[in-house]
């Protein structure tokens, strides 16, 4: 019975999908965003956890430094950011060929290897999925990991429209081997690297405040020998994007693994934080970032104690011959 139950759902979410792209794919995109408020400004008031988490991370990031208007106002943007990332991405072919790219403007292209690869790391910010794609426009060969959906139907939907923008793809579970070859052949990856992993992780602080993040960025770059890159986008009021490609994260290599790991994973939040705080209505804050996690916790814990065990002398034999 559940697994009936379960076969309806899924359909009923891959077919409303389906329709939703279908329909937006046609529709011109100013009347996709205007839809998009409308869409927001009932799930900011329909959906509890909406403000619950997305006030809760403000008041973490932001304190008394703002008040309960302001963070409410960053709040409604976040919502309506989204809303527009999901109108936008079934036209996501044409935003990022030649005659859509012209509402954007790229800078910081020569922060681009030429010579190697790079990793290009993001967050939830602006309209996130565009990044890549227009990266393919610009001549580079991308390849991104991606999370399959249970419904093969829904992840040949989503997974269609990310390569119809010239991004090859690469499931999560064997990501890893194709996507070291890649880069060292020359390719281009990107990360977002602002959510709260559940397990690949070090202590970092964010905003400030202590959480944990992703060693996946960090862990590539210092494998392939790539450089670690900060790239973003930032929507303008008129609806236009200004893409930013920034200098290289300069990669702790003291040969502590452990240790660098660490560092460079923190050099890479700080520059997330950097970028949001610029537009932090252009940000995903109703995803739980500072969620207590703790296994990690209970597994960095016995690492640093083993850590500390195999950096202290062992005595033992000089007390014997005593």
């Amino acid at each position: 019975m559940a697994s009936k139950h379960n076969k309806i759902t899924q359909n009923l979410t891959y077919f409303s999908i389906l329709l939703f792209f279908k329909i937006f794919s046609f529709l011109p995109l100013s009347i996709s965003r205007k839809l998009a408020t409308v869409f927001a400004s009932i799930a900011y008031h329909t959906v509890p956890r909406i403000k619950k988490i997305g006030m809760a991370n403000l008041d973490i990031a932001y304190g008394d430094e703002l008040d309960y208007a302001e963070k409410e106002q960053i709040l409604r943007g976040s919502v309506k950011n989204l809303a527009t990332v999901a109108v936008e991405f079934p036209k996501m072919p044409t935003l990022a060929n030649k005659e859509g790219a012209t509402h954007v403007t790229i800078k910081g292209k020569e922060n681009i290897p030429t010579s190697t690869g790079s990793v290009f790391i993001g967050s939830h910010f602006s309209n996130w999925e565009l990044v890549m794609p227009l990266g393919s426009y610009l001549g580079l060969h991308i390849i991104i990991i991606v999370r399959q959906f249970d419904d093969r139907r829904m992840d040949a939907l989503v997974d269609g429209i990310r390569r119809a923008s010239g991004v090859k793809t690469v499931p999560k579970d064997a990501a890893m081997k194709p996507l070291l070859s890649k880069l060292r052949e020359g390719w281009h990856t990107g990360i977002l690297a602002d959510q709260n992993p559940r397990k690949n992780a070090v202590p970092v602080t964010f905003f400030g405040a202590p959480t944990w993040a992703t060693i996946g960025p960090a862990l590539i770059a210092m494998r392939t020998e790539t450089p670690m890159i900060p790239v973003f986008m930032t929507r303008s009021k008129d609806g236009s994007y200004t893409m930013e490609i920034s200098p290289a994260i300069p990669l702790e290599n003291s040969g502590d693994t452990h240790t660098d790991l660490q560092t460079n994973t923190q050099r890479c939040q700080d520059a997330l934080e950097a970028i949001i705080r610029k537009h932090p209505e252009q940000w995903l804050w109703f995803h739980r970032r500072w969620k207590k996690r703790d296994q990690l916790e209970q597994e960095w814990a016995e690492r640093l104690a083993q850590r500390k065990a195999d950096a202290t002398p062992d005595t033992s034999g000089t007390r014997e011959q005593e």
